[in-house]
């Protein structure tokens, strides 16, 4: 029977590394849990004229974002998290999931120019109340996130 740790050679080697940092094992007392904790949510919103009417065509981008800065979109403190487009009627919704969100940002910007009712200049709205629940261990449950109306206005 060959002995990795008498001479290693590469696959002895990489055991041996593997032993060391607990891979080996063949089991827990305990539940185990190895990765980073997830939550699921589900983030719906409306984006409207100054007239109150829904705007359709819009791109809509989800993030999160650790802190109330808003220096740059994409910096060191923000995780962009999807991209979706206003439904006909100003409406878009998603259901993800992943690492669990601290502060979501929804930017808004007009990505078709004078189609579907001019031209509208970028928002960003940072939402902070909402809260996750049915959690359970790495999971930390569900939020539903009702993003307040976002108004844009013209160019």
């Amino acid at each position: 029977m060959h002995n990795p740790f008498k001479n290693p050679g590469k696959t002895g080697f990489i055991s041996m590394l593997l032993a060391l940092f607990g891979l080996g094992a063949s089991g827990c007392i305990t539940p185990c849990m190895y990765g980073s904790p997830t939550a699921d949510w589900t983030v719906r919103g409306k984006v409207l004229d100054e007239q109150g009417k829904g705007v359709p065509g819009l791109q809509v981008i989800l993030g999160n974002r650790y802190d109330n800065s808003q220096e740059v979109i994409y910096d060191q403190n923000y995780w962009p998290l999807d991209t979706l487009t206003t439904g006909t009627d100003g409406t878009y919704q998603v259901d993800q999931g992943g690492f669990p969100i601290n502060q979501l940002q929804v930017d808004i910007h007009d990505i078709d120019g004078e189609k579907n009712g001019g031209e509208f200049a970028d928002v960003t709205l940072i939402v902070k109340d909402f809260e996750f629940e049915d959690g359970k261990g790495w999971y930390e449950g569900h939020a539903e996130i009702n993003v307040p109306d976002i108004v844009v206005k013209k160019k």
